[in-house]
């Protein structure tokens, strides 16, 4: 059983975005099925892990688009991005110290940057960018 499945209010409208993003709710439902089997701390590692990745291929890619695009609130974004890369940081220093009582913390964390990040911050990017590319945007 899932925490979070995938709803049209979580998209940006931008189709190649929008799928890196499931990628966030996978792991949050990973984490969340380990904590209820109680197996939290077996995957902590793992899923900070892919999010580091996430986070470096996605801003990436979420930040090309935006340049390209020339979007007017870039350095707001760009900012935020920075914010959750040394929040992850830090996740990933404290996961070091105490697994076991990291896979909450971290599955608190990653509902909040959805909440936060994609259906405030990435949502307003949404109409920009389909209004100059459409949906299709790579």
């Amino acid at each position: 059983m899932s925490i979070i499945v995938w709803r049209d209010v979580y998209a940006t409208g931008i189709n190649v975005l929008d799928n890196e993003h499931k990628k966030l709710i996978e792991q949050i439902n990973i984490v969340y099925t380990a904590i209820r089997d109680k197996k939290g701390s077996e995957v902590v590692n793992d899923v900070l892990a892919a999010l580091e990745q996430y986070t470096i291929d996605h801003f990436q890619h979420e930040e090309k688009l935006l340049t390209e695009y020339q979007y007017p609130d870039l350095e707001e974004h760009l900012a935020k991005h920075k914010e959750l890369f040394e929040a992850l940081r830090l996740k990933k220093e404290q996961a070091a110290a105490d697994p076991d009582k990291m896979a909450a913390e971290l599955l608190k964390f990653m509902r909040e940057w959805l909440m936060n990040h994609i259906l405030v911050t990435d949502k307003a990017y949404g109409n920009f960018l389909e209004s100059r590319g459409g949906r299709f945007i790579d």
